[in-house]
């Protein structure tokens, strides 16, 4: 039987069982090839499980680790080179548990609930159905006053309406053809054509259309080609370059308004920004044709604003880092309102060079740290874990407070959890009882490190506790990137980033975001004399006020 075909033994040996066994083989009479080969695989039988249970190692790494990289030009799977690509932060937290946070996680440790929870039908409520269609059923041989059917001696009066819903399937593109009728004079050949409606417009495709294309490249991530297959499957050719120009169009309108996003995110209370990295292939040519380049990287930036119950979410895709990003942005933001709350993770380069800002730190990149250590290290991380998980369900409870309440509150709840927590991790440190180069050694002077920018919401009113709104928000690049891959040009990248943070923006505001990129692409010649009042959460109104006007 070959080597590799069976199942080896499993034998448990201590520490000092595998020293010993290790002096043993040197000390024996084989060769000192042999010896250096059983001494690494006896090694290597050690590492390997420590290392899937410390850091969760992926198969395709451990192989990369073990054999090195191979060669270059060796043609790989789509889903080797998913797993062996670079990860930074916030592609790392696009897994199941990334944005969940401690308060979720806190339940593997605790006590199991008896509580019986009443079963639901599953069925959504016609309320929950916004976009729709509406009809009115009437009754047509009965009115309020009239005897009643049966003839009882009552009188039947209105009563509550009943509601069904009928979903009907459409295509993505629905293609009407009209056939014009013509008639031509036998003698003098002159030609008379049946009038056209007014509402055929003299555009192809319609505003509708164009903006449906925009939210399924830019929000569901569905590459041009693979949409012009389908289409063609249903018998609606939609070629890809032709998508190109309509989603160009929608792109344009929504120019005039992300200046003005801009300007309004800038002078939020609290922005925070991470990065994803992205590629454009045009950048990686010249690369390629400049190998003294300094700059090689290529970025997605996302930034999340927040002020006075407003979110706004910018997207930035090019050769600048979060940092650089945040320079450019911070340069539109009034003085006089003071240096802005930025929550980041550690990287410096998330920090603007020229701008005073309020540095927090990400709590729940902490947290990850232990948890995934948890199953190597459980006492050490479960005492851990719970600490944070309590600050975070005192967090919770601050939702309604005001920023200066939730201060007030948490300097009364989490400040003794925060000191205690504190003063254990300072104790694992010194006393050693944590080796300070082992993953939970890392993971502790991580948290030293930056305590004081994890802990600004003690002492910062309206301090955030961690990241996670902008690292569920670069998701959304982050599948387009892993479905169409790259943008071509920076100009596309640009154009992606402007209409990626117009959508994200409608869905953070409770905006329909079909309507508001028909809208755009509709008064696109009043929007770039008023911007401000053509911003979602606003636009409506405009609308209506101009329906009064006329």
């Amino acid at each position: 039987m070959s080597h590799g075909n069976e199942l080896p033994k499993i034998i448990d040996k201590t520490q000092a069982d595998i020293d010993a066994a290790i002096v043993a083989i040197q000390g024996s009479d084989i060769p000192a090839s042999t010896k250096d080969f059983v001494i690494s695989c006896v090694k290597l039988a050690v590492w390997v499980p420590k290392a899937l249970l410390e850091q969760k190692i992926k198969l395709a790494n451990l192989r990369k680790l073990i054999f090195g990289i191979g060669r270059r030009n060796k043609k790989k799977s789509k889903n080797d080179a998913d797993q062996n690509e670079p990860k930074n932060s916030a592609e790392e937290n696009d897994n199941a548990q990334s944005t969940t946070e401690p308060k979720a996680e806190i339940a593997e440790v605790s006590q199991p609930s008896n509580q019986v929870t009443s079963q639901g039908h599953g069925r959504l409520p016609h309320s929950a159905y916004t976009n729709t269609i509406d009809h009115q059923l009437s009754i047509t041989d009965l009115q309020s006053g009239d005897p009643c059917p049966l003839m009882c001696g009552g009188k039947v009066y209105c009563f509550e309406p009943g509601v069904i819903v009928r979903i009907k399937g459409q295509n993505l593109a629905a293609v009407h053809k009209y056939q014009i009728d013509k008639l031509r004079c036998g003698s003098c050949s002159y030609l008379v054509t049946a009038d056209l409606p007014a509402h055929l417009g003299d555009e192809k495709y319609d505003y509708a259309i164009k903006a449906i294309l925009a939210l399924q490249k830019y929000y569901v991530a569905i590459p041009f080609h693979r949409q012009a297959y389908f289409q063609s499957l249903l018998g609606v050719p939609l070629p890809a370059s032709t998508q190109w120009q309509l989603i160009e169009d929608v792109g344009s309108a929504a120019l005039n308004v992300f200046p003005a996003l801009e300007r309004i995110a800038a002078n939020g209370n609290v922005i925070h920004n991470d990065d994803s990295h992205v590629k454009i292939t045009d950048l990686i040519r010249h690369n390629r044709l400049r190998p003294d380049k300094v700059r090689t990287g290529m970025f997605t930036t996302g930034f999340i604003s927040r002020s006075n119950q407003r979110e706004i979410a910018l997207f930035y895709n090019g050769t600048k880092h979060a940092g650089e990003n945040m320079e450019s942005l911070l340069k539109k933001r009034d003085e006089t309102n003071g240096p802005v709350i930025q929550m980041c993770d550690a990287l410096s380069r998330n920090i603007p060079v020229s701008f005073k800002t309020i540095l927090c730190n990400c709590l729940s990149h902490g947290f990850r740290k232990f948890d995934e250590l948890k199953d190597f290290y459980p006492e050490q991380c479960i005492h851990v874990i719970k600490c944070i998980a309590k600050v975070y369900k005192n967090d919770e409870q601050t939702r309604q407070l005001t920023p200066s309440e939730r201060l007030t509150q948490h300097q009364q709840q989490s400040q003794p959890i925060i000191d205690e927590l504190y003063a254990y991790l300072t104790d694992q440190m010194e006393s050693r009882q944590v080796e300070p180069n082992s993953s939970l050694g890392k993971a502790v002077r991580y948290m030293l490190k930056h305590w004081h920018e994890l802990t600004q919401f003690l002492r910062v009113p309206g301090a955030p506790l961690d990241n996670n709104i902008v690292e569920r928000a670069l998701k959304i690049p982050i599948r387009g990137r892993r479905t169409w891959l790259f943008y071509k040009t920076e100009y596309g990248a640009m154009l992606g980033g402007v209409l990626t943070s117009v959508i994200y923006t409608c869905a953070l505001s409770g905006v329909n975001p079909l309507d508001y990129l028909i809208a755009l692409q509709e008064y696109k010649d009043q929007i770039v004399k008023e911007p401000e009042r053509w911003l979602p959460w606003c636009y409506q109104e405009t609308l209506a006020n101009l329906s009064l006007a006329a």
